[in-house]
């Protein structure tokens, strides 16, 4: 049974992150900041903050430690599992067209690992959570967004896409992905057992520190303007999928089938329980569902104060880890 213990624990060690998203957000809508500075702010936590966090976290351990086969296999099932689940609704449901059950499929089974997830994860469990989050991180980057990317533009050829195009330019965007190219660094390093340089480890861990307040503020920034009026069925199937199903989903594989490390396990079920992705509404755009993904975002982000919360407190006492 939960504790009162455990949910104060994890309420307590929350409230800040989502009170930092509030105050983005006003300093936003009061344009404390300039118009649009939360994107110059997240463009320096994708391209800078993030990576060097990464590229710490794996270069300063060994190889061994780093790849967990059962963990990547684990995490991709539970997403894949509820991308399917969801998208099967929306088309027997909802009666949404294949391209857009995918991206609502998409919605419900990729998380905002990068901006919430980081800092909730640092702060419950330190430095340890890293591992499983650049983990987490290959999943979502390397194995779902290309797969789910190229299956919406397969199902959306006949309105004129050109889907050997599509899938070039998604497999050379990872390649100048600096998320990704801090995972290949990082793992490469650790295999090698390179030693960095004292100068490039000092550099690396002051753009590593800078991360996780500042990844917060954009999130809250980034909310200003959105509506979320029309829209209903859908937002629901999402909002659902993706704050529930999606960690109830990891929750039940990693106690069930996969027999992971305590931390690694609770690390997989309260990523899973973020909401999604900050720059879904940018891809619906290129379905013509624009509308849609933006306004799922800011209720998904609301109930994610309460539903983070009481996943997480559920995760830790499971697994035993306070």
């Amino acid at each position: 049974m939960l504790s009162l213990g455990h949910l104060h624990y994890v309420v307590m060690t929350i409230l800040p992150v989502f009170l930092v998203i509030g105050l983005g957000y006003l300093a936003s809508k009061n344009k404390v900041i300039p118009e649009n500075g939360h994107k110059v702010l997240a463009a320096f936590v994708f391209n800078f903050g993030l990576p060097a966090a990464i590229f710490s976290a794996l270069s300063t351990r060994p190889l061994g430690e780093i790849w967990n086969a059962d963990y990547l296999l684990v995490y991709t099932i539970g997403s894949l599992l509820v991308f399917v689940l969801v998208a099967i609704v929306s088309v027997m449901t909802l009666r949404k067209t294949l391209t857009e059950s995918v991206v609502l499929g998409l919605g419900s089974s990729f998380s905002n690992s990068l901006l919430i997830g980081f800092p909730i994860i640092f702060f419950l469990f330190g430095a340890q959570s890293l591992v499983p989050f650049s983990l987490t991180l290959i999943v979502e980057n390397l194995i779902m967004l290309p797969l789910l990317l190229t299956l919406a533009d397969l199902t959306n050829i006949s309105k004129g896409s050109n889907f050997r195009q599509k899938v070039y330019e998604t497999m050379r965007g990872l390649t100048k992905n600096p998320i990704v190219i801090a995972i290949v660094l990082g793992m490469l390093v650790s295999a090698l057992n390179i030693d960095t340089p004292e100068t490039a480890k000092r550099i690396v861990e002051m753009l590593a520190n800078t991360v996780s307040g500042v990844a917060l503020f954009t999130i809250g920034g980034g909310l200003v303007g959105v509506s979320v009026r029309g829209h209903k069925k859908e937002i629901g199937t999402v909002v659902v999928g993706k704050l529930l199903l999606h960690p109830m989903m990891l929750l039940i594989l990693t106690v069930l089938w996969f027999d992971l490390e305590p931390t690694m396990a609770a690390v997989a079920v309260i990523l899973a329980s973020m909401p999604m992705f900050g720059v879904y509404a940018v891809i619906g755009q290129k379905y013509d569902m624009g509308g849609v993904c933006a306004a799922v975002l800011l209720p998904t982000t609301i109930l994610a104060m309460v539903t983070v919360s009481v996943i997480t407190a559920t995760a830790i006492m499971i697994f035993s880890l306070y």
